[in-house]
């Protein structure tokens, strides 16, 4: 489940919590949050940053290997050979 941040509209009309802003788990297919789930005052939903990772695959077949992954290489027959 994804973390959605909330912070309040109007910052001198919330609550302690959603003054600072506050994190909340929820399915993707609901709606997101109006409301506060404490004051009932409402709040908006915060565009948050990502990270992703710094490489995507191995750098070389050691690095691989080093990594515990196993390594084929296919042949002309279609076999695969474990290099």
């Amino acid at each position: 489940m994804p973390t959605y941040s909330y912070i309040a509209q109007d910052p001198e009309k919330g609550c302690s919590s959603c003054r600072r802003g506050f994190d909340l788990r929820r399915p993707m297919d609901r709606a997101p949050l109006e409301v506060c789930p404490l004051c009932k005052k409402p709040v908006k939903k915060l565009i948050a940053g990502f990270s992703t990772p710094k490489y995507t695959k191995p750098l070389s077949v050691s690095d691989a290997k080093a990594a515990g992954f196993t390594i084929l290489e296919k042949r002309c027959d279609g076999s695969y050979e474990k290099l």
